[in-house]
């Protein structure tokens, strides 16, 4: 196995960790921004993954994100569906840790965890 697709794989499992939190916090009804942080996650790793990153060094999210868009979605490989949703759970998560950072709403949930896991499923199928 090749060292990018072991990233991969590593990546692929912290990703899917992440989802499975995120569906656990969603069954309990906790944090909806603790919900979306976790998608946010597997999200980020699965990116990582798909740049063959372990070490995510001096990079930031948006470098990934905006990287992503590059290669990846302005080429057609993969659907503008998950640019738009890291876009979305990332205006979330970078915000400042203020009393008056609004709380994501059910509806965001909704929207952004199927695509979180069809984004990671279809990572897992590179070969």
């Amino acid at each position: 196995m090749s060292k990018n697709k072991e990233i991969l794989e590593k990546r692929l499992g912290q990703a899917r960790e992440s989802l499975e939190e995120a569906r656990f916090l969603r069954d309990e009804n906790i944090s909806n921004l603790a919900i979306l942080t976790k998608l946010y996650h597997a999200m980020i790793y699965g990116l990582l993954g798909l740049f063959g990153l372990e070490d995510i060094g001096t990079l930031t999210h948006q470098d990934l994100i905006e990287r992503f868009e590059r290669e990846f979605v302005s080429t057609g490989r993969f659907k503008k569906d998950y640019l738009e949703a890291l876009r979305l759970a990332y205006g979330f998560t970078h915000e400042c840790d203020c009393a008056h950072m609004k709380e994501p709403e059910a509806s965001h949930i909704a929207y952004l965890q199927p695509i979180a896991e069809e984004f990671i499923n279809e990572l897992s199928l590179i070969d």
